[in-house]
């Protein structure tokens, strides 16, 4: 657990797995043919024709944009309407200052969303994907790109296609992700192999965060290895609504220092994560101490490290425990009374836990937020008491990169690397705990 000053309230730093996952689907009303199949023919060559022309607008839109081409992405933008287009403007211009590698359009052509409201609303021809992704790539930091499902409304003018809205269908469910882009201007700051991007009021800020997180890579890789890319995307937002907006966390983040966000494939496959990101919470940042900042940092570039042997169905003790683990070997070392204060008061009055911290303790919004993270922090540190760090690393490793359900892979990782059972290591623990903290 992160303390403000060390001594006074927590704060936590937590992990957050997120998905492309694909607007719902809703077929609209398509037509019917009233008695020949030239009407079916000519309601096809209609569609094709649009599909063909809503292709090449995507086109010219992530050529506008890779060329920072202002005058042919506005193209793009409907005519009738001049409040999207100078938003779209701004958001240009933020873009700008990305270093992409690359920007494209995924869209699934053959479902759309109902149309009737947009078309009455437009007064012309809409159409509006059930599926639509931006995929975009940091140059030197994505592998791979990631993605942003979107919602657009497209409007037909003419014999031409137009962008128009990206929220017409938020009310309806089906909401566009946000980038940091879309909310105003962006300054970049690069620190070797870390980048931060974030608004001009939060320059010194970010130049602050691009130190304290590029010191923090060699202390991660030291313990983890070299298993990762050793390099790290942070993004540091103006407010805490856009950093929930951003990462597409809308629960309770007051509690929240910093996250750690990636686009992961749910369990039990392999992660594969793409996109991974640090995000930082403006609102709380500042009531840290300095040490509680590089802590908190090497928290979440633990979670970056590691998180293509992080399977979404792992335990948040494992998970959150090993980061404090590895966010708290500082010299001097902090003594481990200070690190785990709340839970050192339970096990001072008897109450010593009788299991392992659950999942839902590790909510945002729960009162045993405290005892959670230093429960898991005690966990992975009598681990590494047992079978030393790198066996540490191996049990995790072990349980992220598990098919089975967890209950399964966490028998397994404790039998062959700690050989106990689960209740075994349990009362081990509760030992743990009493040694440490009484």
């Amino acid at each position: 657990m992160i303390a403000v000053g060390l001594a006074d309230a927590t704060i936590a730093v937590r992990t957050a797995g997120t998905s492309a996952a694909p607007h719902r689907a809703v077929a609209s009303p398509t037509p019917t043919p009233q008695s020949s199949t030239d009407a079916r023919f000519t309601l096809n060559d209609a569609e094709t024709k649009r599909d063909d022309a809503l292709r090449a607008l995507i086109a010219r839109r992530e050529r506008a944009v890779l060329r920072h081409d202002l005058r042919s992405f506005l193209a793009t933008d409907d005519p009738a309407q001049p409040r999207f287009r100078a938003q779209q403007q701004r958001e240009f211009a933020a873009l700008a200052a990305l270093p992409l590698a690359s920007w494209s359009y995924d869209i699934d052509l053959g479902l759309g969303l109902p149309s009737s409201p947009q078309t009455r609303r437009y007064r012309v021809p809409t159409f509006a994907p059930a599926q639509f992704e931006i995929r975009y790539a940091i140059k030197g930091f994505d592998d791979k790109p990631t993605s942003l499902a979107q919602t657009p409304t497209f409007v037909q003018r003419g014999s031409n296609w137009y962008f128009a809205s990206f929220t017409d269908y938020a009310k309806a469910g089906n909401p566009s992700s946000p980038g940091i882009w879309d909310f105003g201007p962006l300054r970049i700051v690069r620190t070797g192999n870390v980048l931060v991007i974030g608004h001009p009021q939060s320059l010194s800020v970010m130049r602050e965060i691009a130190g304290i997180t590029a010191a923090a890579i060699p202390k991660v890789t030291a313990v983890w290895g070299r298993r990762w890319s050793r390099k790290v995307v942070v993004l540091v937002p103006s407010t805490q609504r856009e950093l929930g907006d951003i990462v597409g966390d809308d629960e309770d983040l007051s509690q929240i220092a910093a996250l750690a966000s990636a686009e992961v494939t749910t369990c039990p496959a392999a992660p594969n994560p793409v996109g991974g990101r640090i995000a930082i919470n403006p609102h709380n940042w500042p009531t840290l101490s300095s040490l509680g900042r590089r802590i908190v940092l090497t928290h979440e570039l633990t979670h970056v490290a590691t998180r293509a042997d992080t399977n979404s169905c792992m335990p948040s003790w494992l998970i959150e425990g090993f980061a404090d683990y590895i966010g708290y070997q500082q010299t001097p070392p902090l003594p481990v009374r200070i690190i785990d204060s709340e839970l050192a008061a339970e096990v001072r009055a008897g109450r010593v836990p009788t299991s392992l911290p659950p999942n839902r303790d590790f909510d945002g919004t729960s009162k045993r937020l405290a005892q959670a993270y230093e429960g898991g922090f005690l966990a992975c540190r009598l681990i590494a008491s047992m079978v030393g760090q790198r066996g540490l690393v191996r049990f995790y490793i072990a349980v992220g990169t598990s098919h089975e359900t967890p209950v399964h892979a966490m028998a397994a990782a404790m039998r062959s690397i700690l050989h106990l059972t689960p209740a075994q290591f349990t009362v081990r623990w509760q030992q743990f705990l009493r040694a440490q903290l009484s």
